[in-house]
């Protein structure tokens, strides 16, 4: 059995976190969460209903769940993933009720923007040791 040390776990699982803009991931996603949760609280039948409330909150927040999943997979996407992030939590300002005029929208548009500005870390060239 190979057992790995805690503190090489914990730099491998550090290295792949910078290597990601996970804090941007985490935003989406809270805000597809969010927006996808909303609308189906009161009534557990209103994923059967068709509507507005019902419609726009998961064809908001699917793509926005999506768009978090994709910046973590492939975060060499992060321009146009912040750009779809934000336009997204756009429409849901203007197309979901409550959340996504608070909650949502403001974590969507705050998720999208980090994503658009995250710059991945430089490679570095091994230092040599003296």
């Amino acid at each position: 059995m190979n057992a790995t040390h805690p503190s090489s776990r914990r730099t491998a699982a550090a290295r792949w976190c910078r290597a990601r803009p996970t804090g941007s991931a985490a935003l989406i996603t809270a805000a597809g969460a969010w927006l996808i949760v909303l609308p189906f609280l009161g009534t557990p039948m209103a994923l059967l209903q068709a509507g507005v409330a019902g419609s726009a909150g998961l064809g908001i927040s699917a793509p926005l769940l999506a768009c978090g999943l994709v910046l973590l997979r492939l975060p060499a996407l992060h321009s146009v993933v912040g750009i779809l992030a934000t336009g997204l939590s756009i429409v849901a300002l203007l197309t979901c009720n409550i959340g996504g005029l608070l909650i949502g929208t403001a974590c969507g548009i705050l998720g999208g923007c980090l994503a658009f500005s995250w710059k991945p870390p430089a490679d570095t060239p091994p230092r040599d040791r003296p």
